[in-house]
């Protein structure tokens, strides 16, 4: 009986002393935690390059020819996806169908291109509505509307006669047609002229900007001088956009270089803007004038390059940092 006593009383204290543990492990771990997060987060003011423009989703148009099956037969690919062809090169061949039992000779139709460019059997249905010249004629909503449906062509499919096999990229010119986002600043929008040089970002093409023109535009009405769309040039032709139709983009008007510090390092105050810099176990406020910004950035005059700024700001008055004036 007493055997059964003590051995009780162990478990007893071993229970207490886990509960112990736990109790002193979670209150340690909430006070690191408490700790990591009443911490200062700085960063250093640095050079860099902020774009201003105008955010768009938009429309790639392309010279594109269409070549359609003059036969109606079996359809043999010579080229391959993204080729550059030159002119009468072999693209594809039709072989013909079976007449009465019998092939014809065993003929095979050759279809070569008529002229330079980038090949794809991928076609989506717009390549011979929407045209740099035929985009006029459209809307501009109703072409930001229109829905595209690709289709891939394979080697060994059955065809028949008249139907769209394959196209040819112009590999010298390419169109975006873009529809600004509202809440276009007048200045930028009355910069956004025919002939006007500028540049573009796709977000389907990370890390890459291109050299365009300004083809053409369209008002929203006739009293409001924002553009509904803006049908832009590109310089160059980048292959990534070759097979896009539809794409979301950012038209650059203007880029500037400065300083640079994260967007929410910034506090509102009574004569502008101001920052906070760690000094002498507090933070210092420092007045600085904003001269350009993006989605998560700000260009600022007032700073050093290198200098330190707090970019968890909200916590210096809820944590009672001293601010030094």
């Amino acid at each position: 009986m007493e055997y059964y006593k003590i051995k009780s009383g162990l478990w007893l204290i071993v229970f207490i002393l886990a509960v112990v543990v736990l109790v002193s492990w979670s209150l340690n771990r909430n006070a690191m935690t408490s700790e990591q997060s009443g911490k200062l987060v700085c960063v250093t003011a640095k050079q860099g390059e902020i774009e201003q423009g105008v955010r768009a989703s938009g429309v790639i148009i392309r010279d594109e020819m269409v070549y359609i099956s003059p036969v109606s037969g079996v359809l043999r690919l010579v080229a391959s996806e993204k080729d550059r062809t030159r002119t009468d090169t072999v693209i594809a061949q039709v072989e013909l169908a079976k007449t009465q039992g019998r092939r014809q000779g065993n003929m095979k139709i050759d279809l070569v291109a008529e002229r330079p460019g980038v090949v794809s059997f991928t076609l989506d249905g717009l390549e011979r509505t929407l045209t740099p010249s035929s985009w006029v004629d459209f809307d501009a909503k109703k072409v930001s509307k229109l829905v595209s449906e690709p289709v891939s062509q394979r080697s060994g499919m059955e065809v028949d006669i008249g139907q769209p096999l394959f196209r040819v990229v112009d590999n010298y010119r390419i169109y975006v047609l873009l529809f600004p986002e509202p809440g276009i600043m007048p200045s930028v929008s009355e910069s956004l002229t025919e002939g006007r040089r500028c540049s573009l970002r796709f977000d389907s093409v990370a890390g890459s900007r291109y050299s365009a023109k300004i083809a053409s535009r369209v008002n929203a009405t006739e009293d409001d001088s924002r553009p509904d769309a803006l049908l832009l040039e590109l310089t160059d032709f980048p292959g990534e956009l070759y097979y896009l139709r539809h794409v979301q983009a950012k038209l650059i008007t203007k880029t500037q270089r400065g300083l640079i510090i994260p967007k929410q390092a910034l506090v509102k105050s009574e004569n502008g803007y101001l920052v906070y810099i760690p000094a002498n176990l507090g933070v210092d406020s420092k007045l600085v004038k904003v001269v350009a910004s993006d989605e998560s950035q700000v260009m600022c005059e007032g700073l050093r390059e290198g200098q330190r700024v707090v970019v968890n700001p909200y916590l210096i008055h809820e944590a009672g940092i001293t601010v030094w004036k």
